[in-house]
């Protein structure tokens, strides 16, 4: 790794460090979930994924019925918020919701402006915890109209820092069909020297995807800023017959010259794909609408 590398990685590791130690950020001893469907919430403290569905999250997606996602087309969105940081976050994310069925965010800051936002736009989310940010818990958030019949987490802490990293899976029928979309929302591991925990967090996301027979997304902020984590992504790939989406006009943020935030699919075909630059977040988002492979246009 090239020193200039080591020197930003280190200087990231201090902000976080100093952010800790004024009380910003508050990491919890265990993991959890926040669910918010309607006006019902839940705390989940029981979110691994060696379960096939947890009591809480049971109960509040009982009654989902014969609601799924239209297999013709369904449209997604995926955007690191930066912690809603800068000015102008929420209606940058309110242009993005509105044609949007799934909305994954990381750096998802659980305001009472994005959940009064979500709710607004008739979304359901689920929150993966890593950590609470100013007094309100922070990870990836996974948004959607139909609610998840599945879901699970886990973290893994960042080797130098300890701040976890959140992975966060939910799963939606498909109207119509027999099958349904299982959805990584994922914030891999940043600052660390080697791969380890890296190829940890990736193998484990990899191992529950894997388990799915049907079509299946991988998106978030991967950080690949190298080549050795940009392999290690592309090799998973490989290995679940996915695919990354391709941008025509690619204003994905970059770091050392690398694009870090992706979308793989499988079972699925892209129809429109769009990037765009915002000044709301250090990150541009993702947006792409799919259809079931096999459905007819």
């Amino acid at each position: 790794m090239a020193a200039s590398t080591v020197k930003r990685l280190f200087a990231l590791f201090f902000l976080l460090l100093g952010l800790s130690a004024a009380g910003c950020v508050k990491i919890p001893d265990a993991h959890f979930t926040v669910s918010h469907y309607g006006a019902r919430t839940a705390v989940n403290d029981d979110c691994g994924c060696d379960n096939p569905i947890f009591p809480e999250a049971a109960a509040l997606m009982a009654g989902q019925g014969a609601a799924g996602l239209d297999p013709h087309g369904f449209t997604l969105v995926n955007w690191n918020t930066y912690k809603g940081r800068k000015n102008g976050w929420d209606q940058d994310l309110t242009r993005l919701i509105l044609p949007s069925d799934i909305v994954l965010l990381q750096e998802g800051n659980l305001t009472p402006r994005l959940l009064e936002l979500l709710r607004e736009h008739d979304f359901n989310l689920d929150l993966a915890a890593a950590f609470t940010w100013n007094n309100a818990e922070t990870g990836v958030l996974t948004a959607s109209r139909i609610k998840p019949d599945f879901l699970c987490s886990f973290r893994e802490k960042e080797p130098i820092s300890t701040v976890p990293k959140t992975v966060l899976i939910t799963r939606y029928p498909l109207a119509g069909t027999d099958t349904s979309l299982l959805v990584a929302n994922v914030h891999m591991i940043n600052f660390t020297i080697d791969l380890a925990a890296y190829r940890r967090q990736l193998e484990q996301t990899g191992e529950i995807l894997a388990r799915h027979q049907g079509p299946v997304i991988l998106s978030g902020d991967l950080n690949t800023w190298n080549n050795k984590r940009m392999a290690a992504v592309a090799d998973l790939a490989a290995k679940l017959n996915m695919q990354p989406v391709g941008f025509a006009d690619d204003q994905r943020s970059n770091f050392l010259g690398q694009p870090v935030d992706h979308i793989y699919y499988r079972g699925l075909v892209p129809v429109t794909s769009t990037t765009a630059r915002v000044t709301s977040s250090d990150h541009n988002p993702m947006q792409v609408t799919f259809m079931l492979a096999g459905e007819n246009h």
